[in-house]
């Protein structure tokens, strides 16, 4: 509690420029669209918007509120408690689903997050929520169908149910799982744990409880109709990422981060620039620095390769991404730019060589991992 409440203090003494720097913004007509393009395809599922991580980058207050008005989503998703009471702090009421582990010591903090689902994920949980739960809760049992990651095991998941069940305080509403590979064009292991699930789904119906079913998130959707499914937990997708294996969901990207020019320099040709000297002139070039680096977010894999743009042209990052500035070469456009003019960072435009999807290609990873590691101090704009 103690670690709340410091949070909470710091959140209101952040100091809030009138001007940023720095600044996310999300295309809050594209998510609306992104979120109608679910709706379209899959009319009779309820949705979970999965806000964890700080809603993938995008920021957890900002997307939270956005979707609060949403009669679209039924639940928004997150992974933690304190994610579930910075929800519930900033005035969202629409009821939230608890993905990841709370530990025993905060159980009784759940108390705090009304309308909440909690997904329990052993048979160690369950019993102990059994023995120790004094207040209503609900939860949904998640059975792990064969990623061997979270998830109540088969041979426990009998055993698990009948624990919760001995407590009248709980109320199990809803069965879950997560499928490994859903995104592969080998549905070998798909095709197994969709089997495993169907039997789960048999276990759970002997105690004769009814609720949510839920398997699938964005990439699983192919699969609603292999097994009892009424519930999808929408992450990446509605953010504009089709990681579907026939790419059918048609949505798109909706973050965009800009920064601001803080200095404009001229260097000569031989002159090199920044840490250990990896970007020498090869003629006279004008430097522009940009107030981001790797803590912001920008990759240092993007040292002396990546791209940010002045309107439609791309400026190639020169010298080694630092903690917090780049370097761009802003020799093409010197004559129309100017010290705090903005530039594009991450684009939205899929087409674009600073697309997050291209950034992931071009470090050797995926669109999650950078999206995730966007600084939450950064001004968030939904517009």
């Amino acid at each position: 509690m103690r670690l709340l409440n410091l949070l909470r203090r710091y959140k209101k003494a952040v100091f809030k420029p009138q001007d940023s720097l720095l600044e996310i913004r999300i295309n809050g007509r594209q998510l609306n669209e992104n979120i109608d393009r679910f709706r379209e395809l899959f009319p009779r599922y309820q949705l979970a918007a999965v806000l964890k991580s700080n809603a993938y980058g995008h920021g957890l207050g900002e997307i939270g509120k956005f979707l609060d008005k949403k009669k679209e989503i039924n639940y928004l998703a997150v992974d933690s408690l304190i994610e579930a009471i910075t929800l519930r702090d900033n005035g969202i009421r629409k009821p939230i689903m608890i993905l990841g582990y709370v530990s025993k010591k905060n159980i009784t903090q759940l108390k705090d997050v009304k309308n909440s689902v909690l997904l329990v994920n052993s048979l160690d949980q369950a019993q102990f929520l059994s023995k120790t739960v004094d207040f209503p809760l609900t939860v949904h049992l998640k059975v792990d169908t064969g990623m061997n990651r979270q998830g109540v095991v088969m041979e426990d998941l009998y055993d698990a149910i009948d624990s919760l069940l001995k407590n009248k305080k709980i109320v199990v509403s809803g069965l879950a799982s997560h499928l490994a590979d859903a995104d592969s064009y080998q549905g070998e292991k798909t095709s197994e744990q969709i089997r495993t699930w169907k039997t789960a789904v048999a276990v759970f119906k002997k105690f004769e409880l009814k609720g949510s079913f839920h398997f699938s998130a964005t990439a699983g959707v192919k699969f609603l109709n292999s097994a009892e499914s009424n519930l999808i937990r929408a992450g990446i997708g509605i953010y504009g990422f089709d990681t579907t294996q026939d790419k059918c969901l048609k949505v798109k990207p909706v973050l965009s981060f800009w920064a601001k020019l803080v200095n404009i320099k001229k260097v000569k040709a031989g002159d090199a620039v920044g840490y250990n000297f990896t970007w020498t002139a090869k003629k006279d070039t004008w430097l522009g620095v940009l107030p981001c680096g790797y803590y912001e977010g920008i990759p240092g894999a993007l040292s002396n390769q990546g791209y940010v743009y002045w309107k439609e042209t791309p400026l190639k990052i020169v010298g080694r991404v630092s903690m917090n500035l780049t370097s761009v070469d802003i020799t093409p456009v010197k004559d129309e730019i100017k010290i705090e003019n903005r530039l594009e960072v991450f684009s939205d435009d899929a087409e674009k060589l600073n697309s997050v999807s291209n950034v992931a290609k071009a470090c050797g990873t995926i669109p999650y991992e950078i999206l995730v590691r966007l600084a939450p101090t950064i001004r968030r704009v939904v517009d």
